[in-house]
C-alpha cells in the first residue's frame, strides 16, 4: 500500500483529490494533508482541508499549515473558479480541533524519514512547502518514493497567460527547486488535465451514487464547472491508484524564473534521461469511472 501526503490549496479540484484518496483506503494510506496559499489564502485552504476531512468522517488525518506565500516572488491573484471561500460557498462546517504545531515542511520531512522510500508526495498547488522541505533537508529527495505533482504546461500554452499555468506561476522558484531536486518526478500539467473534461453525465452519476461524499463531490463540481470544465488535481491522485490510465514521455523540464512575459513558464525537451516523466494523455472514460466508482 502506497503511503501518501497531499500538499494542496483547496480549492474544489483539490477537495475532489482528497476525497478520491480517502475513498481508496485499500490502495493508499493518506498520512496527512499539508496546505499552502494558492487558490485562496492559507487560512482558507487550511480550513477547507479540515472541512473536507470532516465531511468524510476522517478527522484522524492531520492537516498541517504551510507557507502563506511564494518562497521568493510576490504572491499572485487567487483563483476565481472556486468561489470566495475556495469551496464554492457550500458552507461546510470546520471541525473544532487543535491545529498541529508542526509545519507542513517539517511533516513532509518527518514522514519521509519514518518511511524511507515509501512516501509518494503529491503537490497539487504551488510547491512552496515542498521546496522548503527539500532545501532544508538534502537527503529528502532520495528518501521519497516520488513527487507526483499537478502543475505546468510542458507542450501547450498556459492558463494564466499564453506561457504559464496557475500552480507554477503561483511559485515558479519553488517549482524549479522541485524540478532540480533529483527526486523521481511525475508531472501532470495542462497537457493532460485539459483532456479530463467534466460532463453533465458525471455529475448525474455522482448524485446517483447517493452517499454523502458523492453528492458533495457533485455539488462542488457543479460550481467549479461554471468556470473550469477540467478535472486537474485528481489526475495526480489517480496515478497513485492506476498508472495505466495515463501515458507520457520522459523529458527535461525547467521553469523560467526571470522576470518578464515568460515568468513561470515550464520549458520541456523530450529526453530519455530527463528529470521528469511528463504525462501527456489520459483515458478520460476510465478516469471518471475510477473517481465515480471509488466515491460510490
Amino acid at each position: 500500500m502506497r503511503k501518501l501526503i497531499i500538499d494542496c490549496d483547496p480549492g474544489i479540484d483539490d477537495a475532489l483529490a482528497i476525497l478520491l484518496a480517502l475513498a481508496s483506503r485499500t490502495d493508499v494510506d493518506l498520512l496527512g494533508v499539508t496546505c499552502v496559499r494558492g487558490n485562496v489564502a492559507l487560512d482558507k485552504t487550511h480550513a477547507n482541508a479540515r472541512r473536507i476531512l470532516a465531511a468524510a468522517g476522517r478527522l484522524d488525518i492531520p492537516v498541517l499549515r504551510g507557507l502563506a506565500g511564494p518562497i521568493l516572488s510576490p504572491a499572485r491573484a487567487e483563483a476565481k473558479a472556486h468561489g470566495t471561500d475556495g469551496l464554492g460557498g457550500l458552507d461546510l462546517p470546520e471541525p473544532e480541533l487543535p491545529v498541529p504545531e508542526m509545519t507542513a515542511a517539517d511533516f513532509i520531512r518527518q514522514q519521509a524519514a519514518l518511511y524511507p522510500g515509501e512516501v509518494m508526495l503529491c503537490p497539487i498547488g504551488p510547491m512552496s512547502n515542498v521546496a522548503v522541505a527539500l532545501l532544508s533537508d538534502p537527503l529528502l529527495a532520495g528518501r521519497l518514493h516520488s513527487i507526483v505533482f499537478m502543475g505546468g504546461a510542458a507542450f501547450c500554452p498556459g492558463n494564466m497567460n499564453e506561457h504559464a499555468e496557475f500552480n507554477f506561476l503561483g511559485d515558479p522558484h519553488a517549482a524549479q527547486v522541485v524540478l532540480q531536486s533529483g527526486a523521481r518526478l511525475v508531472m501532470f500539467g495542462l497537457d493532460v488535465t485539459l483532456q479530463a473534461k467534466i460532463e453533465p453525465e458525471h455529475l448525474d452519476r455522482l448524485r446517483r451514487n447517493g452517499n454523502r461524499c458523492s453528492v458533495l463531490a457533485a455539488d462542488l463540481l457543479q460550481v467549479y464547472a461554471a468556470r473550469d470544465l477540467h478535472l486537474h488535481d485528481p489526475c495526480a491522485l489517480a496515478w497513485a491508484l492506476d498508472p495505466s490510465l495515463f501515458h507520457g514521455i520522459q523529458a527535461r523540464v525547467h521553469v523560467i524564473t526571470d522576470s518578464g512575459a515568460t515568468f513561470g513558464q515550464s520549458v520541456a525537451t523530450p529526453d530519455p534521461a530527463g528529470n521528469c516523466l511528463v504525462i501527456t494523455g489520459v483515458d478520460q472514460e476510465r478516469l471518471f469511472d475510477l473517481l465515480i466508482g471509488r466515491l460510490a
